[in-house]
């Protein structure tokens, strides 16, 4: 049996605890508070206290917190800092999960964009670190569905799921053996500013969908505005694929599911939106058809 020792924090953090709590797996875990994370992070480790054994650490760099986690036999990263161990002497080799089929979607942000680009195969890969982002040698890869009614939440919890299978077998001393990435086929990923969340209603309806869902909970929600305020969208489906059936952002209908809003091809059912942190349906809104979202 192997020691490890785990570095994770947030949404997928807390669903990959679950997940080694069901295998009765109890490896030793490092995160750190919420107030060194993103401001909009989720997720609650320390609610697996009596669980695991926690170790609070930095998460600007492990040689700030070195001297005080365990001696393991290997070091696995799932959604952690991915430069942390820059410059860093480690006995022992570090492996990081990335929830896609490297070398493909390399970077941050690889759920929200494979749900952007409508990408129906993906999966982890458990890779070793090696000073390069998301470049190292390959230990384990598996494949999974992307649902077309998967939420970000959805796709995540699948990738803890299997990332908690594949340590239950590193840990059991089950042999894995590395292979190189193809670089010739490597992109990443670039970095998202905030006004890449805004809705452009004049797309069609099968992107403005996976525009949605891409940036559902745990994340920060693609937003639209109306008279003046901005909404954010939790929830939302396919109401046609194809036809002209407003203005692009024009309310065609209202029902006990939600609001139906033209695109620039089909339409989209609004099914929640949220507004002031609290989750509304949209008749909320007070609207009218053929107000317009913007």
């Amino acid at each position: 049996m192997k020691n490890i020792l785990i570095f994770t924090a947030g949404y997928t953090g807390d669903m990959l605890l679950e997940q080694l709590k069901k295998l009765r797996l109890t490896p030793f875990i490092a995160t750190t508070s919420k107030s060194e994370l993103r401001k909009n992070n989720t997720g609650n480790i320390s609610a697996f206290n009596k669980d695991f054994q926690i170790f609070e650490v930095s998460y600007e760099h492990y040689d700030f917190s070195k001297n005080i986690l365990p001696a393991v036999d290997a070091v696995i990263c799932v959604d952690w800092k991915k430069d942390y161990f820059a410059g860093s002497f480690l006995n022992t080799p570090v492996y990081y999960m990335q929830p896609s089929l490297l070398p493909k979607y390399r970077g941050y942000g690889a759920v929200s964009q494979q749900l952007l680009n409508g990408v129906i195969y993906s999966g982890i890969t458990i890779y070793e670190y090696s000073g390069i982002i998301d470049a190292g040698d390959i230990l384990y890869q598996k494949e999974i569905k992307i649902e077309d009614y998967y939420m970000a939440s959805d796709f995540i919890k699948e990738t803890a799921k299997e990332t908690a299978l594949f340590i239950k077998d590193f840990i059991s001393g089950k042999e894995f053996i590395k292979h190189p990435q193809n670089n010739s086929l490597a992109f990443y990923l670039p970095k998202l500013r905030k006004s890449s969340k805004m809705i452009d209603f004049n797309a069609s309806s099968y992107f403005v969908y996976n525009f949605i869902r891409a940036y559902t909970y745990p994340y920060s929600m693609a937003v639209f505005h109306y008279k003046g305020k901005e909404y954010k969208v939790a929830s939302a489906s396919i109401e046609s694929w194809s036809g002209i059936e407003g203005k692009p952002g024009e309310i065609v209908q209202q029902n006990d599911y939600g609001i139906i809003t033209a695109c620039g091809d089909g339409s989209i059912l609004i099914k929640e939106i949220v507004y002031d942190n609290k989750v509304m349906h949209p008749k909320m809104l007070n609207a009218f058809e053929g107000d317009m979202l913007l």
